[in-house]
């Protein structure tokens, strides 16, 4: 039998995620430069900084989608550092895009059983859900589906295309679908990107209320949103972390400032 590649380290049980001294090169650019990052279970970090600062690169670093020259990744204690997306995605391991890539073309109903495939024995039956199914596999799977509609709210555009949806709305169903595949590490990329915001507001508690379900990564440019909600910012620039703690620590840094200005901070 072929032997994993996925080596287990002992860690704090308590930590999802570790990134340790990450960097990435494109060339002679190095958009990612040294970065350690870990978030625990149940926690929310987000990562801030100006355009170019690296943050979205090290989301691809995280995923499998950027090599790393040097350092590490681990989801719950397992080096996935040389592991492909889909094995990372196995381990518990889920990210949203910038834009809703795979969906737009389907339906609100066909994503949210999409994401289901895999989880029960049996095939599912689209028209399925509330319907009170026989099987136990598409009942248990109409319940995964009832628990993400409480959790975002888009009953109503159950047979409408992702792709005509509003902007809002098509984040909300993207969540509903990461949900379902009950991740322990959530990675979310500029989820308020684009949005109003009252949309911004409603996303907002969406976030807050899968808090406790898995440890949750985002990297955000609107820095009023993520205050709101994150236990803990990593600021970022040019590549490599700035700062980190609260909030308000964060924000307070001379170094933060001073990225966002572009002056030295008073």
């Amino acid at each position: 039998m072929r032997r994993s590649s996925l080596r287990r380290h002992p860690v704090d049980a308590d930590i999802a995620l570790a990134v340790r001294g990450a960097r990435v090169r494109f060339g002679a650019v190095v958009p990612c430069d040294g970065v350690d990052v870990t978030v625990h279970a149940g926690e929310i970090v987000a990562i801030i900084g100006p355009n170019g600062a690296g943050k979205s690169t090290l989301l691809d670093a995280i995923s499998g989608f950027a090599p790393l020259e040097a350092g590490s990744v681990a989801i719950g204690g397992t080096d996935v550092t040389r592991a492909l997306p889909y094995r990372r995605a196995r381990l518990g391991l889920a990210r949203s895009f910038q834009d809703a890539r795979g969906f737009a073309n389907m339906t609100v109903r066909e994503a949210l059983l999409g994401s289901l495939h895999g989880r029960f024995r049996g095939g599912l039956l689209a028209e399925g859900i509330g319907a009170g199914v026989a099987r136990d596999d598409e009942r248990a799977a109409c319940d995964a589906i009832e628990e993400a509609l409480a959790l975002v709210d888009v009953r109503r555009y159950l047979d409408v295309r992702i792709a005509d949806l509003s902007v809002g709305t098509a984040r909300a169903v993207e969540l509903a679908v990461l949900s379902l595949r009950r991740p322990a590490v959530l990675l979310l990329d500029e989820p308020a990107s684009g949005l109003q915001q009252s949309e911004v507001e409603a996303l907002a508690g969406v976030i807050e209320r899968i808090r406790g379900s898995a440890a949750t990564l985002i990297v955000e440019h609107d820095v009023p949103f993520v205050r709101a909600f994150s236990d803990r910012l990593i600021a970022m620039d040019l590549g490599r972390v700035i700062a980190e703690g609260s909030p308000a620590d964060v924000l307070d840094h001379p170094a933060v400032i001073e990225s966002y200005l572009g002056v030295p901070a008073r």
